[in-house]
Formats: structure tokens, sequence, C-alpha cells
């Protein structure tokens, strides 16, 4: 006879197409009546609160009274809790985002009582490669998923998953949901059919006598009645034993037989039993571009700096690092940060990011100002602080902002030597809108803004290097690039033209390689919603190769830039989409750079979105011919078909969702034959696709324009609406968005110089200039530091991720992983402190020894 393993639970989505005030006014009563329950009845229980501490969070702070009374029933297990901060989305976060979701999700749950050890994840849009490596970080080796799962993947709903590096999770899947079981009969006889069906259902692929049928669904108050059927529904049948029942008892029964579950390796993207929603990568790109800056400023520069300073002696504001983690993940969400919801809830989760990020870039301006007050000047002028969070010395060209009323002025280092520079950008400023004490005056006060780009030398590993400005002496050497009448730039690597037909050729001078039409822009439809993509079956595709573009060229001596306009003649929206109607131009601005001695491209695109329902691309094509490529993703390297075997099986068998070849990326994907290739590093894009027809091409999405939260009846996700049919306008994304990526052609496949290259790519130098022009005042603060420092140096291939403050101790973590297929030294780590490695969790020694496998983070505590 099967165990069917009962598993109480509410799957609770604080916003959707409701905001997370409505869930919360429901929260109130959903709480009382769940704790009541359990108190007048000592049988019922254990009940799933969605392995998500938040939900506690949202409750406490409208019913703060309830504290005890919650706690006492997590303490008695009656109520399990965590061991996520918020049910994350794996594939559009990133991988500090995730591990910070656990590590506070675990810690938070701990103040109330046992955490339930279990990885569930019952609605996220896939599952990534790496969750059985996060998992195992904290000494998690069971979890729970839905979606992306069929036996096409793997032969069983249970099995053992195993990450690239050999981390091993047993996995069990909700085949049909975790509501499959909801709303119950009350009444046995009423219910034994109904249970009896369900449990057939769930049987059809269990590698085992043990099976999990889970009763809730979202936001579904308890059925308290059900458990007390549960004898009576025994009694009436034979094929099952039905068990009130746990996650964690599931898995114990299943354990004696894990050694026979199938294994399985890799990611679980198919959509044939559940909709994975292969738009979400680009849903509401302001969204998912706010999201990336958020993410880069908070793990990469504010925590560094903050860590820094407090061994300085600074005050590290841990509480209010951790609030500005927990605001953002109610925004990491799988529903929240794949932006299918509301207009007005896509409005909340955008405004708690710019939130967090406007108080992080608060905190790392006061935190340089007072770095700054106590370093000791050597050199007259502004100072001007290079920080460096790498811990990796290092040469870089760095940008920052001056105000100046002069018309030339110096760069040097410590030394007095000059540092060279190039002017990028230049307008007028009114200087009352920078200097408070300036802004009663009755004239204006008008200053040069000058967007500098300088070649700075010998910049410290993890730390910072001063240079300064000086008004009162002339530049060393042409600081203003010259326009000229050219259509081409290039250096001593390689050769970027601009064609007559608007076409954009890339000539690599090391291998002779011409890439023809990069860069191209194509505009088509989208018809879809904010889940799911949607081309029309005849689409209008509208290229920028052979469309109007002016140039202009500007050669300097650090670096030269094509800036064109791109002008595309486009269907206003999908009506005229479906005529084949072009009535309205669409505007693209891309600016291209080329360093002096640098083997890339970088490129800034602005597309000026005047038109609807529409998706924009940039295509690359590699010459590549091969089967598969690479991308990354959360803490490694991911490799996948060009075109999935699986599309020549969706449509007979009636799968929900085609499973096309667009892909999450974390900001890399990588295309060559071992040699020579294409790579493109991208600042906040998270999708990429390979065409069926051009399966040598990366084409990276900028945008999608859509009006609706979910339709019925898509090209690529046949059948009913996801989510609600109602209309999202917002989600069109009018006006003007700036996106930024590099295109690095490979010369010696992906090899040490192109991985030192993505690292630096990612997390470029951080500048101050030390003015006075501070919008608050502080007491400076009695210190004095060295005008170039470095904390200490980590001389290792791996890339950095970020250094922050442990969470219960005033040690140092410093994070990195290995971004390569290839197995990679620790490396040496030069520090005065005692070293040690942790996991993820910070909680455990890991004695692992000097090799670092793929796709694994290292995580060193350095005692303070």
């Amino acid at each position: 006879m099967k165990n069917v393993h009962l598993i109480q639970h509410t799957h609770w989505d604080r916003e959707w197409y409701f905001t997370e005030n409505d869930s919360k006014a429901l929260l109130y009563y959903f709480m009382d009546d769940l704790a009541s329950r359990l108190e007048n009845d000592p049988a019922l229980g254990p009940f799933t609160l969605d392995a998500q501490t938040v939900v506690l969070d949202d409750y406490l702070e409208i019913a703060p009274e309830n504290k005890q009374r919650i706690t006492k029933l997590i303490q008695e297990g009656r109520i399990l809790i965590g061991p996520w901060y918020s049910q994350t989305d794996f594939l559009v976060v990133s991988a500090e985002s995730m591990t910070r979701n656990l590590l506070l999700g675990i810690n938070d749950a701990e103040k109330f009582g046992p955490v339930m050890n279990i990885g569930y994840v019952p609605d996220s849009f896939g599952q990534m490669e790496q969750l059985p490596m996060l998992l195992n970080e904290f000494d998690i080796d069971r979890a729970v998923i839905w979606r992306g799962w069929s036996e096409h993947e793997v032969s069983t709903t249970e099995f053992n998953w195993q990450s690239e590096n050999g981390s091993s999770v047993t996995a069990a899947v909700l085949p049909w949901g975790y509501g499959c079981a909801k709303w119950l009969p009350t009444e046995p006889l009423e219910a034994l059919p109904v249970m009896l069906e369900k449990a057939r259902k769930q049987s059809e692929f269990a590698a085992s006598e043990c099976i999990m049928l889970p009763n809730g669904n979202d936001q579904s108050p308890f059925e308290y009645q059900v458990p007390g059927m549960l004898d009576k529904i025994n009694a009436g049948q034979k094929e099952f034993n039905f068990i009130n029942s746990s996650f964690e008892q599931f898995f114990d029964e299943l354990q004696e037989n894990s050694n026979h579950l199938p294994l399985f390796k890799g990611e679980l993207l198919s959509p044939k039993y559940m909709r994975i929603h292969r738009g979400i990568f680009s849903t509401r790109m302001d969204i998912k571009l706010l999201n990336a800056e958020f993410e880069k400023t908070v793990s990469r520069y504010l925590e560094p700096l903050l860590t820094l300073n407090m061994f300085n002696g600074l005050p590290y504001p841990q509480n209010a690092v951790n609030n500005i983690w927990r605001e953002a993940m109610k925004s990491h969400a799988h529903d929240s940060i794949g932006c299918c919801n509301s207009d007005r809830v896509n409005s909340m989760v955008a405004n708690r990011l710019q939130s967090g990020i406007e108080v992080a870039q608060q905190l790392i301006e006061l935190n340089f100002k007072k770095l700054c007050d106590g370093i000791k000047a050597v050199q007259d002028g502004t100072k001007i602080i290079i920080f460096n969070s790498i811990p990796k010395k290092r040469d870089s060209f760095v940008e920052f902002v001056i105000y100046t009323p002069q018309a030339s002025f110096s760069l040097s280092d410590a030394a007095g030597e000059p540092v060279r520079y190039q002017i990028t950008a230049e307008s007028k400023q009114d200087m009352s809108t920078i200097i408070q004490e300036l802004s009663n005056e009755t004239t204006t006060t008008w200053y040069r803004k000058l967007t500098i780009q300088a070649d700075v030398k010998d910049i410290p590993a993890y730390g910072y290097k001063t240079i300064y400005l000086n008004e009162n002496l002339p530049a060393a050497g042409n600081v203003q690039p010259v326009e000229v009448n050219e259509h081409e730039i290039s250096n001593e690597w390689l050769q970027l033209k601009l064609n007559d037909d608007a076409s954009i050729t890339l000539t690599d001078k090391r291998s002779g390689i011409i890439y023809s039409n990069v860069f191209e822009l194509v505009d088509g439809s989208d018809e879809g919603d904010n889940y799911n993509f949607s081309p029309l079956q005849k689409d209008c595709l509208v290229s920028s190769i052979g469309q109007p573009v002016s140039c202009r060229t500007f050669k300097g001596e650090l670096s030269s830039t094509l800036k064109l306009s791109h002008t595309l003649c486009v269907p206003k929206n999908i009506s005229e989409r479906r005529t084949g109607k072009c009535t309205t131009q669409l505007l693209v601005e891309l600016e291209l750079t080329i360093a002096a001695d640098k083997p890339f491209v970088n490129a800034k695109v602005i597309v000026h979105n005047n038109i609807e329902d529409h998706r924009i691309q940039l295509l690359f094509p590699t010459q590549v011919s091969r089967t598969s490529h690479c991308a990354d993703q959360p803490f490694g390297l991911i490799s996948r078909e060009n075109r999935p075997a699986a599309m020549d099986l969706w449509e007979q068998e009636k799968w929900t969702e085609a499973p096309v070849a667009l892909y999450p990326m974390q900001s890399t994907v990588i295309m060559n034959d071992q040699r020579n290739g294409l790579a493109v590093v991208a600042d906040g894009i998270r999708e990429y696709q390979i065409h069926e027809e051009k399966q040598d091409c990366i084409a990276v999405t900028l945008l999608r324009s859509v009006g609706w939260l979910g339709q019925a009846d898509l090209t690529y996700r046949p059948g009913r609406a996801s989510g609600m049919v109602l209309p999202s306008p917002d989600s069109q994304i009018q006006g003007s968005h700036e996106f930024e990526l590099t295109l690095i052609p490979q010369h010696n496949g992906s090899d040490k110089t192109f991985w030192k290259l993505t690292e630096e790519l990612k997390t470029e130098p951080l500048v101050y200039v030390g003015t006075d022009w501070s919008r608050f005042r502080m007491n400076k603060y009695a210190a004095s530091y060295a005008d170039e420092v470095s904390l200490f140096e980590w001389d290792t291939e791996l890339h950095f991720s970020t250094i922050k403050k442990a969470e219960n101790s005033d040690d140092m973590i410093i994070r990195a992983y290995n971004p390569s297929f290839n197995t990679l030294e620790t490396g040496t780590f030069t520090s005065s402190s005692s070293v040690c490695r942790v996991n993820l969790a910070e909680s455990r020694q890991d004695n692992s020894g000097t090799k670092v496998l793929p796709c694994t983070p290292v995580t060193l505590k350095v005692e303070k």
C-alpha cells in the first residue's frame, strides 16, 4: 500500500494582480484563523507557511501583539517556517541575492524556533542548475520543486539532483503543482473519490510507494477539517494510506529508497506540464535594470566600502544593510521580479528597488566623505578616490563627473605624475542645484559639467588610490577627442566600421576574421503578455540594416567612438504589424567605443520607445558552426543547446508552452569554436535567444513592450491565459531606456585573459570626487588615512562576488567563484589576519582543499 503524505500549506503571493497592502489585510485574518484552529485542536498541524519568513514580517507588522502566540506554535512544530526570506526567482536575480535570501531567511527564522530544512520552491518559473549547490552550502540536502520538470529530463518525480560541482539533493517534484489537492470536500464520503483520484495522479511518475499530496493553494485558508477525515478515508479503501504529514516526514520515508533514485544533472526548464513563462526575463526591462543596479550597488560597492571603513574604525550599519536586502527581496519573488503583475504592483516593485538604491548610494557617499576627510593629501588640488572592490591589483579606465569653471585642468597621482584623461561629455551646470549655499543667490553660477575618462594605473587590490584634480595647472596632452569625417574606429586588435547600408563590421586583426552585421537592431512583433513573448505567425521584422542612420566619429588618445542614430520605420502597434504597415519612426542611439588598449567594444544603446506591442533585439553573428553555446548562471557557467531537441515534440505532445531557445543569463553569453567566436557581457540585460533560422547568432533582447498581464492562445503558449486577463498599459514601457554591454571577439577561446576581462567589466572601480559640495554636512571623523591603501590581495583566477561583514561577528567575508568549466586553484590570499574557508551560510568551515571545481563559490572569513 502506498503512503500518501498529506501536507497542509498555503502559497503566499505577497503581490501579483493584487498589492502587498491587499495581502497584508488578508494575512491578518488568515494568521488569526490558523493560530486559533491550531490552539483549539492539538491534533491539527503541522502547517507549512510557504517556507518564507517575510510572511511573518508582514504579519507582525500589523499584529505585533501576536508574536508570542505565533512563536509558541512554531516552537511546538505546529507551524513550519523557513528557510527562505521570500520565494525568490532563480533565473533573473543574482547569486548574491539568492545567498542573502537564504542567509537572512534562516537567521530570521531561528529567532522564532526550528527552521524547516527543506529547499521548498513551489512556484519558481524554472529551476537553475545551481540549486543543489546553493542548498548544500546551507546544509540542506532535500528540495521540493514544481515547474520545469518532465519525464524527458528525468523519468521519475523523485530523483537525486546534482549540480556541476557534485553538490546533490534528493529532489521531489509536485507534478501537478502545489494546489493539486486544494479545497477538498469536508465530508469523508465526498472527499474519498476526490482524494483517490488525486493520489493516483500524483503516483503516475513516482519512484517509490511514498507520495506527496499538497493540500493548499494561493492565499488559501487552512483546511482544518481534512486531517480529521483521514482515518475514515483510510478505512473506506485499501489502495492508499493517507497520513497527515510534512515534507520532512515524506523525505524520511523516501530516504530508504534514495540510493535507487535516478540521477539528474542540469537545469529544469521544461514547460511540458507546467508553464515556465519564457518571457519574464525581458518583461519590464526598466525594472530589470533597476534590480541589476541595486544588486551591483549593494554587493559590489556598498558592502565592500563599508567593510573597508569598518577596518578603519568606522561603524558598520549592518541592520541598515540587511534591511536594504530584505526590502529588495520582497521584489525578488517570482511574480514580483518577473514583473507579471498589475501595473500598480509593478510600480511598487520598482519603488522598493529604487529606494534601496537611494539608501545604498547615500551610504556610499557618506562613507566616501568620511574616508576622504581622513586622507592626508600629498599633492595640491581636489582629492579623487579610486576604490577597487576586487581583491586584485589593476589598471583601469575610470569614469567620473566634475564641475569646473576652468577651461583647463590637470590630473596627477601621488608622485605628481600626470594621469592621462579624456573628456567624453560636456554640458552646462547651474551650480545652485549642486552647492546648497548658492541656492538663495539672485544670479546663476554656471560651471562646465564634464564626464571624464581617466587612465589610472596600479590601483591597489581591495583598496583605494588617490589622484588629484588641479584646476590651476594645464592638462598634459590632448584631452578633447577630435571629430573626424570617417565611419570607422580601430586599435591594435580591432577595427569597427559602419558601412553604407547601415550595417556594422568588426574585424579581429589577430585572426583576420571579419564579423559582419554585428550590432544589427531587429524590431519585431510581440502580441504576448507579461509572462510570455509571442510573435505574430507572419511577423513584420524591421532591421536597422538598410534604414537611415547618422554617424559622428570621435577619436581620442584613450578611446574612439562611433555615435550612431538609427531611424527605423516601424509599425506603431500590433494592428499595424498584422497589416505590415509602417507609420512610425523608432529612434535608437548606439554609441560604440573602442579603447586604445583593450580588445573589446563597449556599447551604450538608448531606445526611445514610442511604439507598442513589439520586441527589439541586438544581433551578433558569430560564424561558429556548433550545436551548443555557453552562458553564465549564478556562481558559474552553463552549456545549452542552440536548438532544444524538445522543439520537435512540444506540439504533438501538447506541451503548455514552446521550449524555444529563449534563455536567461546573469550577464554573459558565449559562442565559440574553442578558439574564435564572440562573447557578449551585458550590464543588467537578462535575456538572449538563439533563433532557429540563425543558429550561429546571439540575439540579445533589449526590451519588449506588451499591454496585458495575461492573454490566451499565444503563439508559443496555447490555451488559457496565464495570470489574469487584465490590461497592463505601463508594460508598454514608453520613453527612453538605456542599455550597456560589451562585445568581446575571442581569439583563444575562454582563456585566462578572457575571464580576467569579463571580471573587470562586471566590477569597474568606483570614483569619489572629494569636493565640499555634499548634500549633507557632517563633523569630520578624527582619523588619518594614507592616500593609498590595500587591505588584502587574492591572487586567483576566481571571480569576485562580494566583500561584507560577517552576519554574527565583526569578521570579514570575502566571496569568489569559479566562472569556468575548468578546475581552478584557490590561489594565494595575502593578509595579516587569520583566514579560513566557510560555506555561504558562514556557519561552518569548509576544508575542501585548494582545488575549486566549476560552478563553485569560495567564501573566506578574515578575522578582524
